[in-house]
């Protein structure tokens, strides 16, 4: 679909002095559902999957997730503070393999390297206005443009106006979820910021004009990424952990043109998860792309630099009727 590629063109990257290769090993994931071969998750069709290891120690914490041409060129944020930047390989029309991995840290706003963990804290990635890309920093809430189709890896942090009502949520659960809608209004929706109903609190901006919103919550699951359709559509991914629960995921999708002041919006489930039944971990990434004239979804886990414990691994999914 025309705006996904035209708005993905930012990922023909050059590589900024501090940017360096970087090995990632990849095995495929045959099966989303264990012990079934199973490709139909109702408007979700099971295109592959990855496990993603590499012995360098800056790898991992993969948070935020963008997919270009032909599902192709992959850009992530880590929330330690890096770029990841990849090919994703497809054999047979599935995921298959991962090459040409480059590693950089994301600079601050005078070009510099931020030292403060706190500040390292990249947990959303989006298209942005005019190529650039959007990173959304949690822990020290702030939103930040990147022209990395310019500049490379070296591209300073531009900041971006938000609504400072995200400020107000909780702390390190602020917001996780950061989107640019066709009409060029930024979309944010809070992790763990509720109102007295329960509902999640969302905004919608550009510039000083901004509306908020509520979704329904599904659950005990908290959004951790959200995907913008060419069709109007927004996807959430959302995760659940819990003490009285298996581990789970779910995707759900919404109308952009809800998107209302005060608006009160359910979305629809497309897909709930749970552990060990599925291959799913800490899921934070959601991403779209175009490829064979598919809509692509590919989903993303945060292994926490957690190893031996937790993966980083890639789902994708056909999207359609």
């Amino acid at each position: 679909m025309r705006r996904l590629a035209a708005g993905l063109l930012w990922l023909g990257l050059c590589g900024g002095a501090m940017a360096g290769p970087v090995t990632v090993t990849a095995e495929p994931i045959s099966s989303f559902l264990r012990l079934s071969t199973s490709d139909e998750f109702g408007s979700l069709h099971w295109r592959g999957g990855l496990t993603l290891s590499s012995p360098d120690p800056a790898f991992g914490g993969l948070s935020g997730l963008l997919l270009g041409k032909g599902c192709e060129e992959m850009l992530a944020v880590s929330d330690s503070g890096t770029w990841l930047k990849g090919r994703l390989v497809y054999e047979g029309g599935r995921l298959s393999g991962f090459s040409d991995g480059t590693m950089a840290p994301i600079r601050d706003s005078k070009g510099g390297i931020q030292q403060d963990k706190a500040w390292l804290d990249a947990e959303s990635l989006s298209p942005g206005p005019n190529g650039t890309v959007a990173v959304g920093f949690e822990r020290r809430v702030r939103f930040g443009l990147f022209d990395i189709k310019a500049q490379g890896f070296d591209a300073p942090f531009q900041p971006l106006q938000h609504p400072k009502a995200i400020d107000a949520g909780p702390e390190n659960g602020e917001v996780e979820a950061l989107g640019h809608l066709s009409d060029g209004r930024f979309l944010a929706i809070a992790e763990k910021n509720f109102d007295a109903s329960g509902n999640i609190r969302a905004w919608a901006w550009r510039g000083r004009s901004a509306v908020s919103f509520t979704l329904k919550r599904h659950d005990a699951y908290k959004v951790t990424d959200v995907a913008v359709l060419e069709d109007g559509s927004v996807l959430t991914l959302e995760r659940r952990f819990t003490t009285d629960s298996l581990p789970g995921m779910a995707v759900r999708r919404f109308a952009a043109s809800a998107i209302k002041a005060n608006a009160v919006i359910a979305p629809e489930l497309l897909l709930e998860a749970t552990a060990p039944l599925y291959v799913i971990d800490n899921m934070e990434g959601i991403a779209a792309c175009e490829r064979g004239g598919e809509t692509r979804v590919t989903l993303m886990s945060d292994d926490n630099f957690n190893r031996g414990i937790q993966s980083t691994i890639l789902l994708q999914f056909a999207y359609g009727p």
